[in-house]
């Protein structure tokens, strides 16, 4: 122990003696309770947020008739006059009533929470009732609406036109080639000419096409006169039967002489194959060449071997293009047709100088080059192709092989309007001389434009006067 107190002995006083130095002032001493009530409180006041003041400004109202309450029974008690005991009542009554309100909320929190529920639900039913009409309402206009537009898009039923009558009357029809010119001019032989098919079976009708006609007129008022060139003695024709097989039949009589004319007959549904190997290209000819003397010239020199003879000419003035194909019966005969290349044509009519021929192998499928002008036609060949594949969409095989066929079979102005929809064409009335139309080109208002007066124009009118005449006589 001497070692312990050696070591606390003398600290001890001197803590002992500090901490009596601690409490000698009377206001570091024990403090009494009077002295704790007329002491004032300090207050802090701490900033508050938006959402603290909503709140407390709706507890204020509660609070005020919760004090009013109080006021009422601390005015009964005995003490009123006392401050001390007035202030601890009211502390202890306010924290009372805290507690009581937080028990008050959060016993009524479940009752409240199913409360809102209900209402929710019967809200979300009266609006679904509502809904339901209106979106019924809404799906009525909005079909109401597109039929409608539907009405609007959609544009009336179109027949699409494949000339099928067109076509049916291809099946009847042969094409006469190099028939004499007289066929116009003259009865007799226009007679003799029906009379050569008619064997084959009754005829419906015969046209002719690829006339040279001498002046400028309508082609109607050119025929009628009878004005042909005098530069071309042939003109093609269209035989048509009443039955197909007349039609075929037909055939028999190609290469036969009619009017001292070799003709070229053929069917225009069922056409005969063209043989490259029994075929050669006659080039170097004169424009105004007649096909009757490239039948006399070949069969001549070639043991009247010559199948047909087509002269290429142009579809506007029927001129030929200086070059033509010749057909044969046998292979071995185009090779004798070669060695008549570069050797002179006998010149049958006329004063013109015999021009040398030039002959050689007809190939297939020879494109010309960008230099020949021909070149522009394969172009418009290949755009045609391509226009008609665009017409070929969205239709049916059969409808497909009717259009290929009417295009292959059928001519220009057939084959403009093949796989177009039909057009229907309503009479109106008829303008008369002065009557202002509207919707032409050049009319003004008040005045009437006047046709222009050409040669051509007057060339009709005279002639037409003239057969009046004649007929009047």
């Amino acid at each position: 122990m001497t070692g312990f107190s050696s070591l606390f002995g003398k600290s001890t006083e001197k803590y002992d003696q500090s901490v009596s130095e601690l409490f000698k002032n009377s206001a570091d001493g024990p403090i009494s309770k009077n002295q704790l009530i007329d002491k004032k409180r300090t207050v802090i006041e701490i900033p508050k947020s938006k959402k603290r003041k909503q709140a407390e400004q709706e507890g204020d109202a509660s609070e005020e008739d919760a004090e009013s309450r109080v006021s009422e029974e601390s005015e009964g008690s005995e003490g009123s006059g006392e401050e001390e005991s007035n202030e601890d009542e009211e502390i202890e009554e306010e924290k009372v009533i805290k507690k009581a309100k937080k028990k008050d909320e959060n016993d009524n929190l479940e009752a409240k929470y199913f409360e809102k529920v209900m209402r929710a639900d019967e809200k979300d039913e009266e609006e679904g009732d509502v809904d339901d009409d209106s979106k019924i309402e809404q799906l009525a206009n909005k079909d109401s609406s597109s039929v409608e537009k539907e009405t609007k898009k959609t544009k009336s039923a179109q027949t699409i036109d494949f000339k099928e009558a067109e076509l049916e009357k291809a099946e009847r029809t042969a094409f006469v080639g190099n028939v004499p010119s007289d066929v116009i001019t003259s009865k007799t032989v226009a007679k003799n000419f029906k009379k050569l098919f008619k064997q084959f079976g009754k005829i419906d009708s015969i046209r002719f096409r690829s006339i040279s006609f001498d002046e400028n007129l309508p082609r109607k008022v050119s025929f009628a006169k009878k004005s042909l060139h005098n530069s071309r003695d042939s003109v093609n024709a269209y035989v048509v039967f009443v039955e197909k097989s007349s039609s075929l039949a037909a055939k028999k009589l190609n290469a036969i002489v009619f009017e001292n004319h070799h003709l070229r007959v053929d069917h225009v549904a069922h056409p005969a194959p063209k043989d490259n190997k029994r075929t050669i290209f006659v080039g170097n000819l004169d424009f105004e060449e007649k096909e009757e003397s490239l039948w006399n010239y070949f069969n001549n020199k070639l043991d009247n071997d010559v199948e047909s003879v087509r002269i290429i000419r142009d579809s506007k003035t029927n001129m030929g293009k200086g070059f033509a194909l010749v057909q044969f019966n046998d292979t071995l005969t185009v090779n004798r047709a070669l060695m008549l290349n570069d050797k002179p044509m006998d010149v049958t009519s006329g004063n013109k100088k015999a021009r040398k021929l030039r002959i050689s192998r007809a190939k297939a499928n020879v494109k010309p080059s960008l230099m020949s002008p021909n070149h522009i036609e394969n172009a418009k060949k290949a755009y045609a192709s391509n226009k008609s594949r665009e017409q070929q969409q969205g239709l049916t095989d059969t409808q497909r092989t009717k259009l290929g066929r009417a295009q292959t079979i059928l001519g220009k102005a057939d084959r403009s309007r093949v796989g177009k929809p039909k057009k229907v064409i309503i009479e109106g009335e008829r303008a008369t001389k002065g009557q202002k139309i509207a919707g032409i080109k050049g009319l003004k208002s008040g005045k009437v434009k006047k046709p222009r007066i050409r040669d051509r124009s007057t060339k009709f009118k005279n002639e037409r006067e003239a057969m009046k005449k004649e007929v009047k006589r």
